[in-house]
């Protein structure tokens, strides 16, 4: 088919494919700025989207292999997506076809494969990482059993000497008695203590339940006062605080509360307060002592690495930041004359 237009004095023969190719470029002309905008958009959120990622996976804790692996699946990306536009533009080529803009095209296309490998190589890595943890777990999950196997049967040894010992004529051996029932307690209580946090730990849903602040705080108190008659210890407590927890919260207090009174002055003076606020509840617990060691501070907070060099010197802190985490709290560190550690907690309706 041929059609004719007179344009002015002339005459303009236009056959059928003539008049499509036509008509496709005064469609693509009209709407060509649209386009090349909405293109430009496109490819400068790939780019910014690629700046953001890199700066989540350098400050993220994924170790160098990590980062190199992704890495390895975007140039994976680039590569496959670029040989397979080249073969379809040698094609296109050869055939006769020809290709609008193919440098500009291309390089969308190349942009979008390479965001697309990129979250395919977050996703790998969060697999491996995944497989790597449950092993661990497994691993530390036995440690644990053979390590309270171990502390459990220790301390029903001594448990058992010091009966033997206690109530002897000699005043000497009797005390050697008490002192090893002491440590032989201690032990039991610790493993105790443990046992209940790898519980919560390891569960994937802890209950939590209305806990009244108030009265938690005055049992461990009058549990603890006995073995320091000379302290002050002095409570400011909120009736209304209540925190969404369960009983195991009490041990998180009185670590906190033993860890004043054992660390603050001679002897110590510990302050306690239970507020309520709109939307958590907190409980501080300050002493008149020395103050944490920054070491302990910072092992215990998350600032600094756990090691054979640098370790906690012992359990408490870490008990009472285990069991408040795990209900969704937080334990802070805060700088004042002696030492001050509040935990904070969702507070109850």
């Amino acid at each position: 088919m041929t059609t004719k237009r007179v344009l002015g004095c002339g005459t303009l023969t236009l056959t059928g494919g003539g008049l499509a190719a036509v008509s496709a470029r005064q469609l693509l002309g009209g709407t060509s700025g649209v386009v090349e905008t909405v293109i430009a958009v496109f490819g400068l959120l790939i780019g910014l989207g690629f700046l953001a990622g890199s700066g989540v996976l350098l400050r993220s804790d994924l170790r160098t292999k990590h980062v190199l692996r992704v890495a390895g699946w975007n140039l994976l990306g680039v590569v496959a997506t670029s040989a397979v536009l080249v073969l379809i533009l040698l094609y296109q080529r050869s055939s006769g076809g020809t290709l609008l803009a193919p440098l500009f095209s291309g390089t969308i296309v190349v942009g979008v494969s390479a965001t697309a490998h990129v979250l395919i190589g977050v996703n790998d890595v969060r697999r491996i990482r995944a497989r790597n943890l449950a092993r661990q777990r497994e691993k530390t999950t036995v440690m644990n059993r053979l390590i309270r196997h171990d502390l459990k049967h220790s301390a029903q040894v001594l448990l058992g000497l010091g009966d033997v010992l206690s109530g002897t004529p000699d005043p000497d051996v009797d005390d050697i008695g008490d002192r090893v029932r002491t440590v032989g307690s201690d032990l039991a209580e610790i493993d105790s203590q443990v046992g209940t946090v790898t519980d919560l730990i390891e569960a994937e849903e802890v209950d939590r339940e209305p806990v009244a602040l108030d009265s938690l705080v005055e049992e461990s108190v009058a549990e603890l006062r006995p073995r320091f008659p000379d302290a002050t210890i002095s409570v400011h407590a909120d009736d209304s605080a209540r925190a969404l927890a369960g009983d195991p919260l009490e041990i998180a207090v009185s670590e906190l509360l033993e860890n004043a009174l054992v660390h603050g002055g001679d002897p110590a003076a510990v302050e306690i307060r239970v507020e309520a606020k709109p939307q958590a509840v907190t409980v501080s617990v300050s002493d008149d002592g020395p103050g944490i060691p920054d070491t302990e501070r910072e092992l215990v907070s998350g600032e600094q690495a756990v090691t054979q060099l640098t370790h906690s010197n012992g359990l408490g802190l870490w008990l009472s930041k285990w069991v408040v985490e795990a209900y969704g709290g937080t334990l802070v560190f805060e700088a004042t004359d002696g030492a001050t550690v509040t935990l904070r907690l969702d507070r109850a309706a």
